[in-house]
């Protein structure tokens, strides 16, 4: 399954979730590439989000023509 929500007016997170039987398929990529033509296609800007250490989920939006613009980290301060 994939979904996009809208972030802002313009700008719409796509979202996939492909059943453990079926990875490693393809269906992610070409459901997210689907997705995002489509959403070009009405005029809205679609982003992929994920988390550094979640590689399988890079590789998706990879194949589906995405490529990393920032990445984020986040930290706590440990105390002893």
């Amino acid at each position: 399954m994939a979904g996009a929500g809208a972030d802002s007016p313009y700008m719409y997170q796509i979202g996939i979730n492909v059943s453990p039987e079926f990875r490693g398929n393809g269906i992610g990529a070409a459901l997210v590439t689907l997705l995002k033509n489509k959403l070009l296609e009405s005029g809205k800007l679609p982003y992929y989000g994920t988390s550094v250490s979640h590689i399988a989920s890079q590789k998706t939006a990879v194949k589906a023509g995405f490529f990393p613009t920032w990445a984020e980290l986040v930290t706590t301060e440990r105390k002893q």
